[in-house]
């Protein structure tokens, strides 16, 4: 009972850890796709204030993350709508990928931000205006600042989603170790009861057996010896026949006989 009771406290402890990961996922979603947003929106104000189409990749690229970010966010909130959380479910595996799909999209984010800021470096190489060089050197330094806010964000929630993922693996060695223990004292009572259920039959056997030995080896009582040895008497019709044999015989005999004076007469 102790072992079961330890395995249900643990896998309360394991859907706090996953709901706390998943609520870190869904501000680190929110994050990258406000992120994302805020770099689309400078480079089609940067593309509408130089009038060229440098911009053009960029804006592909960040319309391309943002797409992957809509599609991580629905399986987020799939995993929040999930109930009966269990570490051996298939929602761990889920969460896990869900994570790994979030790294790699912060790369992606990282990734944009270096190419949004080495393009916009890049015009200022550009004749430009004295109104379009400050245009790009104050979205330059909203761009310095979104770089920051991302750097400490993804080290905040990578410091908390470690911290969870530390949990849950010491979750699971302790809730494998006790399906472990309960499962050897399962086994052991089955076998303990298949013991128990030899026994029995052995014991049946051997009553059965010395009841036949007791049956054996009892004397026949008078009345027994006297039905054996009653002899059945002939049936009626056998005697007849008998009788009528004997009866032919004894007419055959006689009608010989009577030959036998009629030829010595004859001599």
């Amino acid at each position: 009972m102790n072992d079961n009771k330890n395995i249900q406290r643990q896998e309360e402890q394991t859907k706090e850890v996953i709901n706390e990961i998943k609520k870190e996922y869904t501000k680190t979603a929110d994050f990258l796709e406000d992120n994302t947003d805020t770099q689309l929106k400078i480079a089609g104000e940067l593309k509408e204030e130089l009038k060229n189409n440098d911009f053009d990749v960029n804006i592909e690229e960040l319309n391309s993350l943002k797409d992957e970010i809509t599609g991580l966010k629905a399986e987020i909130k799939r995993l929040n709508e999930m109930d009966n959380i269990s570490l051996s479910s298939l929602i761990a595996k889920d969460i896990r990928a869900v994570g790994k799909s979030l790294i790699n999209l912060q790369e992606k984010a990282v990734g944009s931000i270096k190419h949004l800021y080495d393009n916009m470096k890049h015009q200022l190489n550009y004749s430009l205006t004295k109104a379009q060089e400050k245009f790009v050197q104050v979205k330059i330094g909203i761009v310095k600042g979104l770089v920051n806010s991302m750097q400490n964000f993804i080290k905040e929630q990578q410091k908390k989603l470690n911290n969870c993922l530390e949990k849950l693996d010491t979750l699971s060695k302790e809730i494998q170790k006790d399906e472990e223990k309960l499962n050897k004292g399962n086994k052991e009572e089955i076998k303990q009861t298949d013991n128990e259920n030899k026994d029995i039959k052995a014991s049946e056997k051997a009553s059965a057996r010395d009841n036949s030995e007791r049956s054996k080896n009892k004397p026949i009582k008078n009345d027994d010896r006297s039905s054996k040895n009653i002899k059945r008497k002939p049936s009626v019709l056998k005697t007849l026949k008998e009788n009528q044999q004997k009866i032919r015989l004894e007419e055959k005999g006689k009608a010989e006989k009577t030959v036998k004076k009629d030829k010595g007469m004859e001599i």
